[in-house]
């Protein structure tokens, strides 16, 4: 069995070691192929048909097989002084899978399947310690579209309240890693009043808690802060962001602004498909602390608090283009230039989230599993999402340590039997470093190694994977390590 397999999966209980053999066998196989079909990375039908029977037994739930890893992570965490818990819904389309039952409706009703709201944990250098949580739902059919009585309803009946609970699991981390601090990070999606008052509430109450950093949706109502009766700019009824453009300008910074594709509303209210280009961006930046008017709510009334805004506009946009403008909400201390700078650094550590979702649908294909029951699709995708981790682990790990010898992640038949296709046996006189194995690995995959190539990417670390795994039982049948393939009894 894989040694991290062994590792990742050592605190699961499932109350059956068979049950447990089966998990490791099936997480072993799909992430040596995560390219591959069920059916084709499953060696022969015992190992196909107890994969099969593992994802129907009522003691596989996403929660029973996702707490191993989780408990896997958050030994990752507290290693670490600082982590950010990054939280995202994804789409998983199911339109075409019309056996399968329990799919929901997605943004537009003529599409099926489900949504995925995952929390992935990495460190301010981007290196992926885990998924610490997933809620994997159906949107009911009845709900869909029916904005107007949603917006009648308590927090906790709304879609939104998924944000919430991801703050308060945030929390849970944060007193699970007492020495590591935690920092809840979200798109526009999160910014939702009831996460600032949840926070201030408990420090108030003396909990510890997660920090969080939200970039701002809505251009909330201030309130005068207490004292400030002279204070320029206090008045009530002025927005967050003039207020946070009223204050000096504490400098610029240079960004690398990558090629995006986004919507943009034009006339008549419809949405165009537009490219952002690549480019180097000069910001602008502010930062400010207000006191926010706390929104009506129908079955609650909420406190009004205080938050950090952090305000980066691009100077001299290129024609044509519309500015980088990107006002961040925080709970952390914001105190000069330097502070400024550093949150809008954590928040662009969000595109990872975004990136483990590309790699779990373009990657491992979750969206092309073809099981009939939502129940055992959702325990499938939950594996996979453990695979989508450890493509990103072991491509950032190459980035950030690539000094280490291969071996603290890879397998000796692994390296040695890629290292001697690749470059005669004479070479396995020298381990390779991590950083040159992961490389080659990435060359497998398509990854062609020039200069102006820079570093490779997860699509082609995953590719190369599913020919590290052929080398491999290449190589442990003629070292008479393992029988040939089919004709071992099935140990799953």
């Amino acid at each position: 069995m894989i040694e991290w397999i062994e590792q990742e999966l050592a605190t699961a209980q499932l109350g059956d070691k068979r049950l447990l053999q089966r998990m490791k066998l099936i997480l072993a196989r799909l992430s040596q192929s995560p390219l591959a079909s069920i059916k084709a990375a499953f060696r022969g039908w015992a190992e196909l048909m107890g994969a099969y029977r593992f994802f129907n037994n009522k003691r596989t739930s996403v929660e029973a097989v996702l707490a191993p890893h989780r408990n896997a992570t958050l030994r990752r965490v507290q290693e670490h002084p600082r982590v950010l818990l990054l939280q995202d819904t994804t789409e998983l389309d199911y339109s075409l899978k019309k056996e399968l039952k329990g799919t929901g409706p997605l943004s537009d009703i003529s599409r099926q399947g489900f949504f995925a709201h995952n929390h992935v944990v990495i460190t301010p250098e981007r290196l992926p310690l885990g998924v610490w949580r997933t809620d994997i739902h159906a949107r009911d059919q009845e709900q869909h579209g029916k904005a107007e009585k949603r917006k009648q309803k308590p927090i906790e009946e709304k879609e939104s309240f998924r944000w919430l609970e991801g703050y308060r699991s945030a929390c849970e981390l944060a007193q699970a890693a007492p020495g590591t601090e935690v920092i809840s990070c979200a798109d526009r999606e999160g910014d939702l009043y009831e996460i600032f008052s949840e926070y201030h509430q408990r420090v108030e109450g003396g909990e510890r808690v997660a920090h969080w950093l939200i970039r701002g949706n809505q251009d909330r109502s201030l309130l005068k802060p207490s004292g400030s009766r002279n204070e320029p700019g206090a008045e009530p009824g002025r927005k967050i962001r003039e207020q946070v453009q009223a204050s000096p300008l504490l400098g610029t910074f240079t960004a690398q602004v990558k090629t995006k594709e986004q919507y943009k509303k034009v006339k008549g209210g419809s949405r165009q498909k537009v490219k952002r280009s690549a480019r180097t961006a000069v910001l602008e930046v502010r930062a400010t602390t207000v006191r926010l008017r706390p929104p009506h709510r129908k079955h609650t009334k909420l406190p009004p608090v205080s938050i950090q805004v952090v305000l980066a506009t691009e100077k001299d946009p290129p024609a044509g283009e519309d500015p980088i403008d990107w006002v961040l909400y925080t709970s952390l201390p914001v105190e000069g230039f330097d502070a400024a700078v550093g949150i809008i650094d954590l928040y662009l550590g969000r595109w990872e989230i975004e990136v483990f979702h590309r790699v779990l649908k373009s990657g491992c294909k979750v969206e092309e599993l073809q099981l009939k029951k939502d129940e055992r699709t959702k325990v499938a995708i939950a594996l996979y999402m453990v695979v989508a981790w450890r493509v990103l682990y072991v491509m950032k790990l190459g980035r950030e340590c690539p000094e280490l010898p291969c071996d603290v992640v890879f397998e000796e038949d692994e390296w040695q039997s890629v290292w001697t296709v690749c470059h005669g046996e004479e070479a396995l006189k020298k381990k390779p470093s991590l950083g040159e194995f992961v490389t080659q690995v990435a060359e497998l995959g398509g990854f062609l190694a020039r200069k102006p190539d820079g570093l490779p990417g997860p699509a082609a670390i995953w590719q190369g994977l599913t020919r590290v795994r052929d080398f491999t039982l290449a190589w442990q049948v003629i070292t008479k390590r393992r029988p040939p393939l089919f004709d071992r009894e099935d140990t799953s």
